[in-house]
């Protein structure tokens, strides 16, 4: 099997993103009485072929990751607030997932959203009010550590065979 390269990946995950159902969801900074939408992205995926014992595969390990060192948009405070449109999805399926960074990109921990240590968007993890029509303006109540993280809903489909997920990325400086 011919392995690919994660940009030629990306290039063709990128064509996918445009279509009419992805665009109703949206992140955005909220700073100073303005939004920075935070673009959504595909996230890649690629499968690390295990070990064989008589013809059986053993061990295959699925690595998710977002291509960059680091993410377009950042927070310069450790609480941002987040101005969230839902439109057709439920805030309370949303979560916030921290990445492992690498050289060249950012890795989710787990394969799956489940899996992950994730903090759901909820009473309890964010103060929460109504912002404009569908909208929310959404902030942690603790500090988040400097570092890469994602929004992604946890009920939203997924995309390919590969079950891609779409994510929003920032950054805490």
């Amino acid at each position: 099997m011919k392995k690919r390269h994660p940009i030629t990946i990306l290039a063709s995950a990128l064509l996918m993103l445009n279509t009419p159902e992805l665009r109703a969801q949206t992140v955005s900074l909220f700073s100073d009485g303005k939004t920075l939408e935070i673009e959504h992205v595909q996230t890649q995926t690629e499968i690390k072929p295990g070990w064989k014992i008589v013809d059986i595969q053993l061990k295959s390990k699925m690595l998710r990751y977002l291509w960059g060192a680091k993410a377009k948009q950042y927070a310069d405070t450790p609480r941002p607030k987040f101005v969230v449109d839902t439109d057709t999805l439920l805030l309370s399926d949303m979560a916030l997932i921290r990445l492992k960074t690498k050289r060249e990109y950012r890795a989710i921990p787990k394969p799956q959203v489940h899996d992950n240590k994730r903090i759901m968007v909820d009473l309890s993890t964010f103060a929460i009010e109504a912002y404009q029509d569908d909208s929310f303006l959404i902030q942690p109540l603790q500090d988040l550590q400097p570092g890469e993280y994602i929004f992604t809903w946890s009920t939203r489909a997924t995309v390919g065979e590969l079950e891609d997920w779409i994510v929003w990325p920032f950054s805490i400086q």
